[in-house]
């Protein structure tokens, strides 16, 4: 049986796009959520581990990005709850789901299975079922798993080392003399530190490889199941602990599940569940900036050390200093991870609770409650001996930031199945009613200055600098049915149907209406079918249908009031202004047809699916450009749209069975996404931020969020400055950083000489998973990857900056040094003019983000079942052995080619790396044993 919207059908009867992940190839996993557990596994569905930190939120993409702006992460359905996680970086919404207590996961790709959800499927709907028990059954298990992580050597920053780092200070200090003095440099001119350079053998201080650690990490879980003839309860609880590779980073979880059912009589069925969890994270600020712990130890003096004479940790590092030039001075990063406290705390229930009544033995009706309650609450508090970039610590000037939050989601679904079969004649039939209303609370403030850094209470500080509270409210009411229709169960038929009206939405465009049809065709059940003995099943699929997008916020279509100020007669008085409503703001729609093929091979040992898909997401959320004589200069409206169509594969089978058995499953899928439209009044949407000008363009009939900046073309020589009409600029010399003018103006402008550098979305990924045993042990491989598209390393505007204020990659050793040195023609000289050119945004920032990586590999021993019979303790025992994240192929310099800064938004500004926390490698071990 598969899990679908409202219900469960089974495999050969579905008409629609819809996979199932194989439980048993991941369940070993030392991963801390189920997506986690997903990547690779399914084709068409594209995740991204955006950074390493405990608990970080993944970027989950079913068939590409259909949103500019109301954002592309499917919809989360668990145990019937719809449970919209959405893309946090943070902290992983998926992470309060404990992967142990679940029982299955489906997902729903096409419009035919995600419109039963409305408004709210267009990006795909991701079905989670948690663990419940059996009837008559009494079943015991417990799990244990133990490990440490490392980073791997693949993806750490190469950069100068000590003698190579003073050589370009000394180079920078020399053009700096020349142009004050007119003279060459001299030793007397550098800092001592950098005079003997004979005397800086070795790397120098690696600050990045400081900050790094062995971490532990582990996982405990209990689970009761039992049942009787009517009654079955489900308890758990778990314990999970993950330590961050980068010192002071970490989360630790605590989950527990508490679950009936019981068949009241014949006719009346009652369940009830609770899912509590707690978590605790300590942070570290990441994929930010060049400020962040990270970035800092990347660009950090390698001469300068981290510790005093004592071995005690400086609070704050100053460069070696000269008249002419001295690079940054710095807070000590490994001094800001230990004294720096970032504690987010979360608690969540889920619960839900349901009565079951068969009316007629193929009537039944159910209502259910289903409940989400959150709280949580985030302090930082940053002491005042820790400073910035050339900005020393001072005395009393702590400071703290908190926050406090609470939200109750709540959900009433009435539902009633008909079921008829007559002849060669098979109906289901779905009706439902639903109401769900959402509410939440928050509070911001930050408090400064604190005397001193013992005590850290808001009462402690001197003044609370700001504060606010924030409420959120939204409620959706919706009627629903579903129709399925078999005929000789060859022929199949599906048609479904949604209306929602939501709070969302303006007052003009209040409800809206989702229906879809599919079809398929079990050929393999025709009588023409039954000489062809080595294919099993052939059933072609084809399905048409609208979902929506309704994340547009909850007060979108309303004016904003703003306070303000203005002139009455002669006085400044205080006063609102009122923003420009929009009634007729409504939900962003898709319209998708999906043409698809399953086939099994050689009585079930192969198997294939293939689908063709194309969708086209309209009435995207945009900014338009209205005009200034009306007072105000844009507003939210419904306007343009985006194509992805693509094809998806899937491959596996049992190539062989017995004492050893083999099983494969292979996928890949390609999309192409287009921008087909967009407002009346934009021609592009520029996106990103690097010194004030964008880093992304998206613009009709290119990919949505295309890398934006100069193509370089490598530097200026004497032999080029020699030609006749070459502009004087304060840019052009030779050895300068030489780019190419786009418009052909003569002259280097940012963002006119701006084009299309490169493209974020790959051309296609794939995932491949192999599962071999032989009598009592077992070995898995799970290998992920995508091939094409790029990522932009985004702290290359430090890194490539030769104006001497930070350490830079050892690529640009090979820089122009004079014309007799030129270097590589790649690689520009340390600049004479400021501000400098060499780290603006170029086609040097863009790199391959093609990868293959070894997920996992999973070897296990399990205890013969007769041994297990003689010691009268445990049912089965397993033990195994795991390598996660074992090894990574890619051209990609960085730590991470999926890395995205945190600070940027991941649709508009696609693969825009900086500072990524790093991927980890975990060599554990683990235990599973059923009583």
């Amino acid at each position: 049986m598969v899990v679908v919207g409202y219900g469960t059908q089974k495999k050969e009867d579905v008409t629609g796009a819809i996979a199932t992940l194989n439980q048993k190839a991941v369940k070993d996993l030392p991963v801390s959520s189920v997506d986690q557990k997903m990547i690779g596994q399914v084709a068409g569905v594209q995740i991204q581990q955006v950074s390493g930190a405990p608990g970080a939120g993944t970027s989950i993409k079913i068939r590409g990005s259909g949103s500019l702006g109301a954002g592309n992460e499917p919809l989360y359905v668990v145990d019937g709850m719809p449970y919209s996680a959405g893309m946090n970086q943070a902290l992983n919404p998926l992470m309060f789901i404990d992967p142990n207590n679940i029982e299955s996961i489906t997902i729903l790709k096409d419009a035919s299975s995600t419109a039963i959800y409305g408004s709210r499927g267009a990006n795909g709907v991701i079905m989670i079922t948690t663990k419940k028990g059996s009837y008559n059954q009494t079943n015991i298990t417990f799990s244990a798993m133990a490990g440490v992580q490392t980073v791997p050597d693949k993806g750490r920053p190469n950069m100068l080392n000590q003698r190579e780092f003073a050589q370009f200070q000394r180079d920078r200090i020399d053009i700096e003399v020349r142009l004050r003095e007119n003279r060459a440099g001299t030793l007397d001119d550098y800092p001592v530190e950098y005079r003997n350079l004979d005397a800086l053998t070795g790397k120098g201080t690696d600050w990045y490889d400081l900050l790094l650690q062995e971490a532990p990490i582990q996982d405990y879980n209990f689970n009761l199941q039992k049942g009787t003839d009517d009654t079955r309860i489900n308890f758990s609880m778990g314990y999970f602990n993950q330590q961050g590779v980068v010192k002071e980073t970490g989360i630790e979880r605590f989950s527990s599940k508490l679950g009936m059912e019981s068949n009241l009589n014949d006719k009346l069925k009652l369940g009830v569940s609770i899912q509590p969890t707690y978590i605790r994270q300590n942070r570290a600020n990441t994929n930010l900036n060049r400020e962040d712990v990270l970035g800092v130890s990347i660009w950090a003096n390698p001469i300068s050390t981290p510790y005093d004479e004592n071995g005690n940790l400086k609070p704050y590092i100053v460069a070696p200093q000269s008249r002419f030039h001295s690079a940054w001075s710095f807070a000590n990063p490994l001094f800001v991870l230990r004294e720096m406290t970032s504690e987010q705390q979360s608690f969540q229930n889920l619960g839900l609770a349901f009565i079951e009544w068969s009316i007629l033995p193929n009537l039944r009706f159910n209502t259910s409650l289903n409940t989400i309650l959150e709280a949580s609450k985030f302090f930082e508090y940053i002491p005042s001996t820790i400073g910035g970039s050339n900005r020393p610590p001072t005395p009393g000037t702590g400071r703290s930031r908190n926050s406090r939050s609470n939200s109750f989601d709540w959900l009433v679904e009435n539902t009633l199945n008909y079921d008829l079969t007559f002849g060669d004649h098979t109906i289901n039939s779905l009706l439902g009613y639903t109401v769900q209303k959402y509410n939440a609370n928050t509070i911001n403030l930050s408090a400064s200055p604190y005397q001193n850094d013992l005590i850290t209470t808001i009462n402690a500080a001197q003044a609370i600098d700001t504060w606010g509270e924030g409420v959120q409210e939204w409620s959706m009411i919706s009627y629903l049915g579903r129709i399925n229709y078999s005929f000789k169960q060859r022929y199949l038929f599906t048609a479904t149907f949604r209306s929602d009206g939501s709070s969302r939405f303006g007052a003009d465009n209040r409800f809206a209406m989702f229906p879809s049809v599919a079809g398929a065709w079990r050929v393999s059940e025709e009588n023409f079918f039954d000489d062809i003995s080595w294919m099993d099943n052939l059933k072609i699929r084809a399905s048409y249908g609208t979902s929506g997008n309704n994340n547009i916020g909850n007060y979108a279509h309303l004016a904003n009031i703003s306070a303000g100020s203005y002139i009455f007669g002669n006085n400044q008085v205080n006063g609102f202004s009122v923003g420009l409503s929009n009634p007729r703001l409504t939900w962003e729609e898709s319209n998708q047809i999906d043409i698809g093929l399953d086939v099994d091979f050689f009585k079930s040992r192969v198997f294939m699916t293939l689908d063709l898909f194309k969708r086209r997401s309209n009435n995207m959320l945009l900014q338009d450009v209205i005009p200034a004589i009306t007072g105000f200069n844009t507003q939210t409206i419904n306007q343009g749209s985006v194509q992805n169509k693509g094809i998806e594969l899937s491959i596996g089978g049992t190539p062989a069975v017995g004492d050893f058995s083999w099983s494969v499953n292979g996928n890949i899928a390609f999309n192409r996404n287009e921008v087909l439209a967009l407002n009346d009044n934009t021609v592009r949407i520029l996106a990103g931020n690097n010194d004030n000008n964008p880093t992304h363009i998206s613009v009709v009939g290119k990919p949505i969020g295309q890398f934006f900046g100069f193509i370089l073309e490598g530097v200026y020589t004497a032999e080029y400055l020699s030609q006749p009409g070459v502009i004087n600029s304060p840019q052009v010399y030779e050895g300068n950083v030489k780019y190419k003018d786009v418009n052909g103006d003569g002259i280097i402008n940012d963002v006119l000489d701006y084009t299309i550098i490169g493209n974020p979305h790959p051309d296609f990924i794939f995932g491949l998973t192999n599962n071999f045993s032989y009598k009592n042990f077992d070995l898995g491989i799970i290998i992920n990857g995508q091939y094409g598209g790029q990522v932009m390393n985004g702290l290359r505007q430090t890194t490539d900056n030769l104006q001497g204020f930070f350490n830079v990659d050892r690529d640009w050793e090979n820089r122009w040094r004079s014309r007799e040195q030129p270097g590589d023609g790649i690689h520009s000289g340390v600049p004479k003019v400021r501000p400098s050119w060499g780290h603006r945004v170029s086609t040097l920032w863009v790199e391959d983000a093609s990868y293959l990586r070894i997920g996992n590999l999973t070897f296990g021993y399990t205890i013969p079942k007769s041994l297990a019979e003689k010691l009268k303790v445990v049912k089965s025992s397993r033990f195994y052995i795991t390598v996660q994240n074992l090894a990574m192929f890619t051209n990609y310099k960085g730590a991470n080619p999926e890395g995205q800064a945190a600070n940027q938004n991941n649709t508009l500004v696609p693969g825009f790396d900086m500072t990524s926390y790093p991927l980890s490698r975990t060599v554990s071990m683990g235990l599973n044993l059923s009583f």
